[in-house]
């Protein structure tokens, strides 16, 4: 089992669960945000499918599609596709990671160029989808909408990994 493909496939799994789950809410619940979130749950989840996008850009050395606009909301198959090629880029990306390479990334907080191993970038890639799932999530509950279970446990059980004793 490649562990890295595999973070890359939950991480698919998951961003499809978590849309799925909010298509089925009104403009005004997709307009919905918390204290201390990225923003509304429309502009999260765009918010997350462009970044998946920039990384694998990043990652494969192809040129970054136009971002997705998160004001307005530009709909569930606009996301749909971005989160569908992107999701792909990044397991291909996974597939290629070595250790001993190393991408530029350019910040913003903090200011700056740098050198980082590839891991460490994916690792960055999984850690910020998670991050913000988990924000959507948050903003759900308290709509009083069920947010999709979207644990290892749940990626386990859904691909069939998890067999009976």
């Amino acid at each position: 089992m490649d562990l890295l493909v595999e973070f890359f496939r939950h991480n698919a799994m998951m961003n499809g669960r978590l849309m799925e789950a909010c298509r089925q809410l009104s403009p005004e619940q997709l307009g919905a945000t918390a204290t201390g979130t990225y923003g509304t749950i429309g502009a999260t989840l765009v918010h997350i499918a462009n970044a998946q996008e920039g990384y694998a850009a990043r990652l494969l050395d192809t040129e970054r599609p136009e971002r997705l606009a998160e004001d307005p909301f530009p709909g569930f198959e606009a996301l749909a596709e971005r989160f569908a090629h992107g999701d792909a880029q990044l397991e291909e990306a996974a597939t290629q990671a070595g250790q001993d390479r190393k991408v530029q990334v350019t910040g913003d907080d903090p200011p700056g160029t740098w050198w980082m191993p590839v891991p460490l970038f994916l690792l960055q890639a999984v850690n910020h989808g998670t991050e913000h799932r988990s924000q959507v999530a948050t903003i759900l509950t308290q709509l009083g909408v069920e947010p999709p279970e979207m644990d290892g446990w749940t990626y386990f059980f859904a691909s069939g990994q998890m067999l009976e004793v």
